[in-house]
């Protein structure tokens, strides 16, 4: 069950990290330089803003679901924070600043996606910061976790 249950948080991991790459290339496609593409044809109908805004739910109940499968590190580290070794203090510290980066990133990007094209300067000023400070500290995050992820497909593939 254990490995079973790894093998669900690797594909969450992997298919997170591809939606993030979707999520952050869709607001250029708004602006490219075949013009604006505000049509409804992009793909299945949606422009640009409707795949970035669902994209950007997608990747919320991803996050949601990531925290879920590793929610016992996290209660574990937060328990015994002053025991723990110095790398997975600088992790939990990582996944704190990621934390409070997405949510604020996931709250401006409803409000501006609630007030559509009335949104203030404010917002999307605030949104565009937190979203990019968010793909900053991700890549710190996958930076950390990414020698485990790698031994994780060599022990699968010294299986087969």
């Amino acid at each position: 069950m254990k490995n079973k249950l790894r093998i669900v948080s690797v594909v969450v991991d992997v298919a997170m990290f591809l939606v993030l790459a979707l999520v952050v290339i869709t607001p250029y496609l708004l602006t490219s330089r075949f013009g604006t593409l505000e049509r409804s044809d992009l793909f299945l109908g949606w422009n640009a803003g409707t795949w970035h805004q669902n994209l950007g739910w997608l990747l919320t109940g991803m996050m949601v679901l990531h925290v879920i499968l590793n929610f016992k590190w996290v209660m574990a580290t937060a328990k015994n924070f002053k025991k723990i070794s110095k790398a997975s203090k600088s992790q939990f510290v990582i996944m704190l600043l990621l934390f409070v980066t997405m949510t604020a990133s996931i709250v401006s990007g409803a409000m501006w996606g609630a007030a559509g094209r009335d949104a203030t300067d404010c917002i999307r000023m605030v949104h565009t910061l937190t979203s990019w400070a968010a793909v900053w500290v991700v890549g710190i995050h996958i930076g950390v976790h990414f020698a485990r992820f790698l031994s994780f497909f060599e022990a699968h593939a010294a299986k087969k």
